[in-house]
């Protein structure tokens, strides 16, 4: 589980830490920062393990631009760091990037992974022989008495650890990066949801316009879990029967068959904008991994009305005690606040568009109480 995320110097957050639970729900205006945090989570995942959706790896010049540097600021250094619980213990990572201005690249500054205060692997820039700055590593295995071996010369354009294969030695690098490849990290858009795909995706794009292309993975993988899905959307879509996803050419087509009114085929993005959202977020839940994976959702409830939503998020929070399950949820519903602020709230906040400020939302005297939240008009006193 994600237990804390810090972040400087990245748009709007400036010195920000948030520490997460297993169940997170993040409030707060347009514009106060909520959908940055998810925008750091997918280019850290991206940067580590590369876009598994589409097999393409990045180099830093790739996903850390000059405008993504904080505007009111002068440091031309990012620093990010993620605390991951698991595998018996706690991971740190930590990523700096250095701009160098509009006429060289950026460059990673420095990247370590450490195991409970265990070293995996550390990168880091030093001045060289000559003056000249130079990458330097060192990987370590899983033995804390072997000392890491020393890797003179190291590329700074990408991440060491992406690069890193899975040996029967380092088997405690090799979960941080499954752990961080179980990171599902969606804004869910229907209107790009196609029928077609030419190849399988292991995993979704932030949209979700590959969902034919997991479809078609998970098809493949995981067949366990998409009959549960078929059973379970049988329920929840008013006549909904099966999945069909033959080929045609060098396409498969995902349609869907329903049995009411009559026995009817229609290809998925002949569906409803709120019938292909309901089966993008139940394929979240039921495909994910069995364990160990976080969710994280931007506004999730778009396109349903609530009893469409509620059943849905009754059974998020069912998987999230039942499995090693996170879930953080971007949401505006008042419902949704009303039935989970008080327990699982963050409040995001800018003032004259600077730095974001987040606090817990609580009944005690830390952090914003849920009176306030009234107050403000965010929930309703039923």
């Amino acid at each position: 589980m994600l237990t804390r995320i810090y972040v400087n110097n990245f748009r709007c957050l400036v010195n920000f830490e948030l520490t997460l639970d297993s169940l997170n729900l993040f409030l707060g205006s347009n514009g106060s920062g909520k959908t940055t945090v998810f925008d750091v989570l997918r280019k850290l995942q991206k940067f580590i393990i590369g876009d598994q959706a589409f097999q393409q790896d990045y180099k830093v010049s790739d996903l850390f631009k000059n405008n993504d540097l904080t505007r009111w600021q002068k440091s031309q250094i990012q620093k990010f760091e993620l605390d991951i619980q698991g595998n018996g213990g706690i991971y740190k990572y930590t990523l700096e990037i250095e701009h160098q201005g509009e006429y060289a690249p950026p460059r990673m500054r420095l990247e370590s992974l450490t195991f409970d205060g265990q070293p995996l692997f550390n990168f880091w820039v030093d001045a060289g022989d000559r003056g000249m700055p130079v990458g330097q590593a060192r990987l370590y295995n899983d033995d804390p008495n072997r000392e890491g071996a020393f890797l003179p010369f190291f590329d700074w354009s990408r991440s060491g650890i992406g690069f890193i294969y899975e040996r029967p030695d380092n088997q405690k690098l090799t979960w941080f990066k499954k752990r961080i490849a179980n990171f599902f990290i969606v804004e869910i858009n229907p209107f790009v949801m196609e029928s077609e795909s030419r190849q399988e995706a292991s995993l979704p794009t932030w949209d979700m316009s590959n969902y034919a292309a997991w479809y078609s993975y998970l098809s493949q993988e995981s067949q366990g879990k998409i009959l549960k899905l078929t059973l379970e959307l049988q329920n929840i879509i008013k006549g909904f029967d099966s999945f069909q996803n033959p080929k045609s050419g060098d396409v498969r087509i995902l349609s869907a068959s329903f049995t009411r009114p009559s026995k009817t085929t229609y290809r998925l993005n002949e569906l409803s904008q709120g019938q292909k959202v309901l089966i993008a977020l139940y394929t979240l839940i039921y495909c994910s991994p069995d364990e160990n994976f976080t969710l994280c959702i931007d506004e999730p409830e778009n396109f349903l009305a609530l009893p469409e939503i509620r059943p849905w998020w009754d059974q998020v929070m069912e998987y999230c005690v039942n499995n090693e399950a996170q879930v953080m949820l971007i949401s505006h519903h008042p419902s949704l606040i009303n039935y989970l602020a008080s327990n699982s709230g963050y409040w995001f906040e800018r003032e004259d568009n600077e730095t974001v400020r987040v606090q817990r939302i609580t009944d005690n005297k830390e952090g914003l109480s849920v009176a306030k939240l009234i107050e403000l008009g965010w929930i309703y006193d039923e």
